[in-house]
């Protein structure tokens, strides 16, 4: 037995309720397909998911350029630490110091005096320093900023 015959048969031995058949009616295409606005709506949440991507893809993509030149900065700040602090220590090296001292008119001290706080008193007692005479452990760092701006004699002029 076929399906068309199955319906159909069972459609005859299926009785209508109160004894009133259903009426039967063709259907058209039109009514077939049902109401325009569901593909509308369909199509309006499918456009609107694309341009939630596309809006979050643009701002992914300029919160990475923000990034990236934040990062410059940083980097660029770190290498100008850097050299701060390389120029800070050479400021402060020993030979540096003295050099500034000895331009400044500063001469080492022969004695030295202390100040106890918590008695209130000096300990020992200071002299005024004299400007020594003659060779000195200093001199050497004199003569070394010097030495590198004046030229060496030529291998020539050696008698």
């Amino acid at each position: 037995m076929s399906q068309l015959q199955t319906a159909t048969t069972v459609a005859r031995r299926t009785p209508a309720k109160g004894g009133q058949q259903r009426e039967l009616r063709v259907l058209t295409a039109a009514d077939a397909t049902g109401s325009p606005l569901f593909p509308m709506l369909v199509v309006a949440l499918l456009v609107a998911g694309l341009a939630a991507v596309l809006a979050l893809n643009a701002k992914m993509a300029q919160d990475s350029f923000e990034v990236g030149r934040l990062e410059a900065r940083s980097a660029e700040l770190s290498d100008r630490q850097e050299a701060l602090v390389h120029a800070v220590d050479a400021r402060s090296a020993p030979q540096n110091l003295a050099t500034k001292a000895r331009e400044l008119g500063m001469v080492p001290a022969d004695t030295a005096a202390f100040v106890d706080l918590e008695r209130g008193r000096v300990l020992g007692v200071a002299k005024a320093a004299k400007k020594p005479e003659g060779f000195s452990v200093d001199a050497a760092a004199r003569a070394t900023p010097r030495a590198s701006t004046t030229s060496a004699p030529a291998s020539g002029d050696q008698d």
